[in-house]
């Protein structure tokens, strides 16, 4: 059974581990729980590799003294585009946030001097903003959504919608007042640095739609009005999307 180990455990460990097989690298970054001070007793060791040119950028999961380790390599080329190409357009950067938040266990020098500016600035500028394009069809998600959670008679199916809308609004709710979002647990945990009473009112509604359908149903009406209130309201009649007319395959 794996056990709750300290920060100082777990940087050994690290450090072992980048010292036998990573010698070449010139940052190693623990990230994740271990960095924030959340993690539990199976909590994954997140570091992030740098080295001075990979061809490639990688990402592997490996077992270092029982300790399940998620490694992602770059070059700081690869970790921009990443960030910038990859990460960012989706309104997360949880590369760049490793590096904001952890501690790099080996020699600082100037390759992680400029890492570190790198993922501040990528931090600092935030999401890019909503286009009314990708707004409209949030809107439009959240409303139908929401028909289906307040007309649903089954438990199992409500919870399931109930799911999705949590998602669905708290992203919104961040995105629409530019800041980061996440994925998973992250998402609990950005929505509640930037708002506490909504991340509370989610969890809550949530919990609610679990043993009581009907006041958990009433409890997502009111959320989704509150949170759609700010950029336009539920939408529904004249939502339309236009597909791109290159979208055709030839019919045998």
């Amino acid at each position: 059974m794996t056990t709750l180990a300290t920060y100082d455990e777990i940087r050994s460990i690290a450090a072992r581990l980048v010292h036998e097989h990573y010698p070449g690298a010139v940052a190693a970054i623990i990230g994740g729980s271990f960095a924030t001070g959340r993690q539990t007793a199976s909590s994954d060791i997140d570091l992030l590799l740098l080295f001075d040119y990979v061809e490639h950028a990688w990402r592997s999961t490996i077992v270092a003294e029982g300790r399940t380790v998620e490694l992602f390599a770059h070059d700081l080329a690869t970790y921009a585009y990443f960030c910038r190409e990859l990460d960012a357009p989706g309104g997360k950067v949880p590369l760049a946030m490793m590096v904001v938040e952890g501690e790099n266990i080996v020699a600082s020098g100037a390759h992680y001097a400029r890492l570190q500016a790198l993922a501040q600035s990528i931090h600092a500028a935030g999401p890019p903003a909503l286009t009314a394009v990708n707004l409209q069809m949030r809107r439009y998600e959240i409303t139908t959504l929401l028909e289906d959670l307040v007309d649903s008679r089954h438990p199992g199916e409500a919870l399931a919608v109930a799911c999705r809308l949590y998602e669905l609004l708290a992203d919104l709710h961040l995105r629409a007042a530019d800041q980061w979002s996440g994925g998973g647990k992250h998402l609990y945990r950005r929505l509640h640095a930037f708002d506490a009473v909504v991340a509370e009112q989610l969890d809550a509604a949530l919990r609610l739609l679990a043993s009581d359908l009907a006041a958990g149903q009433q409890a997502y009406v009111q959320l989704v009005a509150s949170v759609l209130a700010p950029v336009g309201g539920p939408l529904l009649h004249g939502h339309s999307l236009p597909a791109p007319a290159h979208w055709r395959s030839e019919v045998e």
